[in-house]
C-alpha cells in the first residue's frame, strides 16, 4: 500500500477503455520501442529494470512502497525479505520476514509489514513493525516487533496495511470463515500509533460493511488498502478486492458521522456505476492501489497485466496502459504499484523485477 509523502527524511531528494459489464479492452495498445502508447500519451521506461538487490535476485516481489523517508521498500515475497533501496535502486539493506506481501510506513519512520510467522506446525498471518528510527535508519540492525497475530485463527491472513496522518494504521484481514456477525475473517482492523488494536465498537469500521457479498459495501477478499495524506480525507481509505464475484472491486470509503436520525457509518464515496472507477466489472483482479500528490488513483490489475489511472473524480484517464504487443517488456502478474516524483514503480511479480515508467510529457 502503498502511498507516498512529500516529506523526505534527511532530505533524500537525490536519492483503457471500458464497456459496460465487459472486461477492459486492452488489445488496441501498440508496441513502441521503450514506450507504451495510449492515445497521444507515451510511458517511457525510466532506466534499467531492477532485478536484484544485495546477493539475491528478486523472487516474486508483491509490493513496492516509497516511504516518508524517501527510500524504496520492496516486499521480496519469494525470498522472505523486505529490501531497502535508495531512489536510484542502490541496495541499502534488508530485513528477513516470512512471506511479506504489503508494506507501509508511519511518519515516525516505522515500517508496518503484513507477512506470516510459523508456530509449531502452523503458519499464521502476522503484522510486523520495523523500528528504523531507533537504529539510525539501519534496517539490517533495526528491531522488529511482532505486533499482531491470532493463534486460534491459522487460516486468517493480512493482505494490506496503510498508515493514517496520526500514525495509526489500517490492516486488511481476510479468511474463509465469515459466518460470525461480530468477528468475521474479512475485516479492516485499526491500530493506534502505539500498536493497540482499537475496539471494534470504537472505530466502527466493519459493522455496516459487508464481509461477504458482491455489492458496493462488500469487503470480501481484500487485496490492498491505501489512505490519503490530506487532512480533509484523514480517515478515508480505498480498498481493492480480488473476489471474482465482486461487482465493484475498487472502492473509496469515507466516514459519515451521522445525525440525530442517521447513525454513524461508512459510505461509498462513489455510487455504483456513477463513475468509471465504480463501473461494474471494469477490473478482474486488482492487486494494489496507490495515490499521487493530486490524489489520482493508480490500480494495478494482475489478471489484465495492466495499470489503470483515475482522477480524483473516478474518471479513467488516458495514462492507463495494458500489455498490447510489448514483447518482453509486457507485465506479467504485477501485484504492486507506487508513485513518486512523476515516476511509476511497478512490482512486476511474474517477471521477478521492478519496472519504472515516466510519462513522455513529464520528461524534462
Amino acid at each position: 500500500m502503498r502511498k507516498i509523502s512529500i516529506f523526505l527524511f534527511l532530505a533524500v531528494k537525490a536519492l483503457i477503455l471500458i464497456g459496460c459489464g465487459k472486461e477492459l479492452d486492452i488489445s488496441q495498445f501498440n508496441d513502441i520501442p521503450r514506450g507504451i502508447s495510449v492515445s497521444d500519451t507515451v510511458y517511457v521506461k525510466e532506466g534499467e529494470d531492477w532485478k536484484k538487490a544485495g546477493a539475491l535476485e528478486f523472487n516474486q516481489p508483491e509490493d513496492i512502497y516509497i516511504g516518508h523517508d524517501g527510500f524504496v521498500y520492496i516486499a521480496d515475497t519469494g525470498n522472505d525479505r523486505v529490501v531497502m533501496l535508495d531512489l536510484a535502486g542502490n541496495y541499502i539493506g534488508e530485513k528477513r520476514i516470512l512471506h511479506p506481501v504489503a508494506i507501509a510506513q508511519d511518519r515516525r519512520f516505522n515500517l508496518i509489514i503484513a507477512g506470516e510467522l510459523i508456530k509449531g506446525n502452523y503458519r499464521y498471518g502476522a503484522i510486523y513493525k520495523v523500528r528504523l528510527f531507533e537504529s539510525g535508519h539501519n534496517i539490517n540492525i533495526a528491531r522488529i516487533d511482532t505486533i499482531y497475530w491470532e493463534p486460534e485463527k491459522p487460516a486468517r491472513r493480512f493482505t494490506g496495511v496503510a498508515e493514517l496522518i496520526d500514525n495509526s494504521y489500517y490492516v486488511c484481514r481476510v479468511g474463509p470463515d465469515n459466518t460470525s456477525l461480530f468477528d468475521p475473517d474479512n475485516m479492516i482492523l485499526h491500530f493506534s500509533k502505539n500498536d493497540s488494536l482499537y475496539p471494534r465498537e470504537y472505530i466502527d469500521l466493519t459493522p455496516n460493511l459487508d464481509a461477504t457479498g458482491s455489492g458496493i459495501r462488500s469487503i470480501n477478499q481484500m487485496s490492498a488498502i491505501v489512505t490519503f495524506s490530506d487532512r480533509r480525507r484523514a480517515s478515508d481509505f480505498i480498498i481493492a478486492q480480488t473476489d471474482p464475484g465482486a461487482n465493484f472491486k475498487v472502492k473509496w470509503f469515507r466516514f459519515n458521522p451521522g445525525s440525530e436520525v442517521v447513525p454513524p457509518n461508512w459510505e461509498a464515496y462513489f455510487k455504483p456505476n456513477a463513475t468509471d472507477l465504480t463501473t461494474q466489472n471494469i477490473f478482474v483482479s486488482p492487486e494494489d492501489v496507490t495515490l499521487d500528490t493530486r490524489n489520482n488513483i493508480y490500480v494495478i490489475d494482475s489478471a489484465l497485466d495492466s495499470l489503470m489511472k483515475f482522477d480524483v473524480r473516478g474518471k479513467l484517464l488516458k495514462e492507463s496502459f495494458g500489455p498490447g504487443k510489448l514483447g518482453n517488456d509486457r507485465l506479467k502478474n504485477p501485484k504492486g504499484v507506487a508513485w513518486f516524483d512523476r515516476i511509476l514503480y511497478i512490482a512486476d511479480t511474474g517477471n521477478n523485477r521492478i519496472v519504472r515508467y515516466k510519462l513522455s510529457t513529464d520528461i524534462r
